[in-house]
């Protein structure tokens, strides 16, 4: 249980501590009063969304084939992300009546803590870091994830829902992906190296709400996390069992505050002023995390039937990494083979080309043929007609002849 209470306390980047301590980390109250628009210190949590964003933004799709047949899937989806440097610190721009703008440095809730030394040049006035999140190394939040598919289209769902215990009052993360694969429509007509192609349209959307209530305060923050996801995924299976995968897509996230929380520190029965005792806060911020442009590379397994781990690299305006190690995809049933798609189209690999290649030599000499052919026929009508002309005068002086005769001897016998 107090690992519990520990992750709730790292995902809203705040700490039990209720003052700057000897060794100058940030208070409850510095810390959550950077949820007032008012204070202008958007940058402060500003690498919560971001991890956050990246997170959820992460593994909804384990393949960029969906199969015709049905399959359903299971699993526990990780994705890391490294606290670096650029988590802990921030450049916040402020106005003075006399200096105008002008812009400093200034430690984040991941940021470091103040140097108390008397030789110290570290300013006083600034708000610095946590202490619990200065000290993580790896950013991550936990769900569960379960899909179905069939007939190329998929739907995923996941989700997370923690009891309300101690300091968090409320934890829940429910999520839907959709995605289609479009291989079949022409894997049939690649050559066989490309046949292995896919390529898919993946779509999730995630919204997680958590509430907390840190000792010694009363009332309860409240961070409202949705994040969207657009991406094409596209992937090679040259095996079975193994899958390279490569996405490009657009993300976005956003995390609102809200609530009301006011300080009730006591000291032997008496208000503690020292801890922050009467102050309200009044959380009113909305932050967008790494909105844009989204490139993920991962290799995705078959081991057995069951088996479908997936490991990778996303970035999204910070590097993430994907560990999706307890993953479970089974498949009912066996697609048809590109080979066997062409087959039943009656699609012949290549044909056209060979026919028009074919026709292009046999056209010409077609052409030619039939003008000699052409050539030749005038040729005989022309012999044709002039043997018609010799032959015409010499047939009535035979028929005249013959006619006199006729003549003759009909008038002899008169006679």
């Amino acid at each position: 249980m107090k690992n519990i209470l520990l992750s709730a306390s790292i995902l809203l980047g705040i700490s039990s501590a209720f003052a700057m301590d000897e060794n100058g980390w940030a208070s409850t109250y510095e810390s959550l009063s950077a949820f007032e628009k008012i204070n202008d210190r958007e940058g402060y949590v500003k690498p919560l969304i971001n991890n956050l964003g990246n997170v959820l933004n992460s593994n909804w799709y384990v393949s960029a084939s969906v199969p015709q047949s049905l399959a359903i899937e299971f699993g526990l989806p990780i994705s890391l992300i490294f606290i670096g440097n650029d988590d802990k610190h921030y450049t916040q721009t402020d106005t003075d009546p006399y200096m105008g703008s002008f812009s400093y440095e200034t430690p984040t809730i991941f940021g470091n803590h103040r140097d108390m030394s008397p030789e110290s040049e570290d300013p006083i006035g600034l708000v610095y870091g946590n202490k619990t999140l200065n000290g993580l190394g790896v950013f991550t939040y936990p769900y569960l994830q379960a899909g179905a598919s069939f007939y190329h289209a998929r739907v995923v769902l996941r989700g997370m829902v923690l009891p309300a215990v101690s300091e968090l009052r409320k934890f829940n993360l429910l999520g839907f992906g959709l995605q289609y694969s479009f291989g079949h429509f022409f894997q049939y007509m690649l050559p066989p190296a490309a046949q292995p192609l896919d390529v898919s349209l993946v779509f999730g959307y995630s919204n997680s709400t958590i509430g907390y209530q840190p000792d010694e305060f009363d009332g309860e923050l409240g961070l409202d996390i949705s994040t969207t996801n657009f991406s094409v995924v596209i992937g090679y299976k040259p095996f079975s069992f193994f899958e390279v995968l490569m996405t490009l897509g657009y993300q976005s996230a956003e995390m609102k505050s809200y609530g009301h929380l006011v300080g009730n520190a006591k000291l032997y029965g008496q208000p503690d002023y020292t801890r922050d005792y009467g102050k309200e806060i009044c959380p009113d911020l909305t932050v967008q995390g790494n909105n844009g442009f989204r490139f993920g590379l991962e290799v995705a397994f078959q081991l057995g039937k069951t088996y479908h781990p997936v490991v990778g690299f996303d970035y999204a305006g910070k590097s993430s990494f994907t560990l999706n190690a307890l993953y479970l995809r089974q498949q009912f049933g066996e697609d048809k083979t590109p080979d066997e798609i062409a087959k039943e189209k009656g699609y012949v690999r290549g044909a056209k080309q060979e026919e028009a290649q074919a026709a292009e030599p046999v056209t010409e000499p077609a052409s030619e043929n039939s003008a000699e052919e052409n050539q030749t026929e005038d040729v005989s009508d022309e012999e044709a007609t002039e043997e018609s002309v010799e032959e015409a005068p010499t047939t009535p002086e035979i028929e005249e002849p013959a006619t006199e005769e006729t003549s003759t001897d009909d008038s002899f016998n008169e006679e």
